[in-house]
């Protein structure tokens, strides 16, 4: 495999945690132990870079908003436009188009710089009034984009409805997002695990950043249906934090479930697969979900998942034998109540999980498909810088040219 200087771009990663973040990272592992050059891309934060086995590369713009992990300004871009000048990358690969610094970045590397990019869109538009607004703003900022990856087919849906025709003949590239399957992987004693962790019955988990989107809010009222029918005998998990706590604190306490929910708080990874290991069921209540990695992390640990029928969860939890999906939230109550009273079928399906993330979502599988996409949008990649960039590097010449100025 040739061997590539790239650039992975996004506001999103280390010390703040979530899906994109952790996918950046593993991504860039992967890339660096095939033999890649990879250098990280994104906004400033407090977090030990050296110790990790790539580059990384950290600006601080004049515009700061850090609840959404966000650091913009034209500054932001020159310095990474000298960092450009300097390593000479072969590829820029950006993430979500959402992400401000992706978007500046990509424009630049495409538009300034001449080197071909891709950006993976990780995430749904949902509804909003500011839709329109936001659409155009898109299809304007992400005109230099020289192709895409869709985590899903849900995503890749989202992509050409928000682009229409301005995505043109370029390319969507459908990659699901990878997981490491020898640090996600079952516990040898589910058991074992759950009295370590002081834990008994049957254990059903959800991993998410607590906000509206996520609905982890109708936990506590679903455990109170599931208390009168099995008293002490569940135990709801909720692992991450978020500005919907406080709310959900408030709802375990109306529904009086504080004996059965356990709201655990943001978890190192490590914690998170202790408990996914402990687990009976992994519940995932959210109906605004464009891949769902925390649905997949509890996959591969042998667990099956319960789960709303939209966005791109549903793609990677198959009906009836790595889970169940449901189209409303009665359904869902009911999914969920199923598979709390049938141990055997709960065991059955862990096993199916475990062997559909080993065969289409570990990172030897996904790397692959991604590294094609790179040679491919390489080889197609629309070159032409931006016309007022054209305008300025032939004024500079003229300038030189004309011994006015040693540029």
């Amino acid at each position: 495999m040739e061997s590539l200087k790239i650039a992975l771009v996004s506001d999103w990663f280390f010390p703040s945690v979530g899906g994109i973040e952790y996918h950046i990272h593993d991504l860039a592992t992967q890339l660096t132990h095939l033999g890649h050059d990879v250098h990280v891309i994104t906004r400033f934060g407090d977090y030990p870079d050296e110790k990790l086995p790539y580059e990384v590369h950290r600006f601080k713009g004049r515009i700061t908003m850090d609840g959404s992990y966000v650091s913009i300004g034209a500054g932001v871009l020159k310095k990474v436009n000298e960092l450009y000048k300097r390593e000479h990358f072969d590829i820029t690969h950006s993430h979500s188009i959402y992400s401000p610094m992706a978007v500046g970045v990509t424009n630049l590397s495409g538009g300034i710089r001449g080197v071909p990019s891709v950006i993976t869109d990780h995430s749904l538009l949902g509804d909003s009034i500011l839709n329109p607004m936001y659409i155009m703003l898109l299809r304007f900022s992400l005109r230099k984009v020289d192709s895409f990856i869709a985590v899903s087919n849900a995503v890749e849906k989202d992509i050409r409805s928000i682009l229409g025709k301005s995505l043109r003949n370029r390319e969507i590239y459908l990659i699901p997002n990878g997981i490491d399957t020898e640090f996600w992987r079952p516990s040898e004693d589910r058991e074992k695990r759950k009295e370590a962790l002081g834990l008994r019955g049957v254990v059903v988990t959800t991993t998410s950043r607590l906000t509206k989107r996520k609905r982890t809010h109708v936990i506590p009222k679903i455990a109170r249906g599931i208390k009168k029918e099995y008293g002490k005998d569940v135990t709801f998990l909720i692992i991450g934090d978020g500005p919907e706590r406080n709310n959900i604190e408030r709802l375990i306490r109306k529904y009086d479930v504080g004996d059965v929910v356990k709201l655990l708080g943001r978890q190192p990874r490590v914690n998170v697969r202790e408990y996914l290991q402990a687990s009976d069921v992994y519940f995932s209540p959210t109906v605004y979900e464009a891949f769902g990695i925390a649905a997949l992390e509890a996959l591969a640990c042998g667990v099956p998942v319960v789960a709303n029928n939209h966005g791109g969860i549903s793609e990677i939890v198959e009906h009836g034998k790595t889970g169940l999906v449901s189209n409303n939230d009665d359904e869902l109550m009911q999914n969920l109540m199923s598979l709390i009273a049938d141990e055997e079928r709960r065991q059955e399906m862990g096993k199916n999980a475990r062997k559909s993330v080993e065969n289409h979502f570990s990172w030897e599988a996904v790397v692959s498909q991604v590294f094609n996409a790179y040679k491919e949008t390489m080889d197609q990649a629309n070159e032409e810088p931006f016309v007022l960039y054209k305008l300025h590097q032939t004024l500079k010449r003229g300038i030189a040219n004309a011994g006015v100025f040693n540029l």
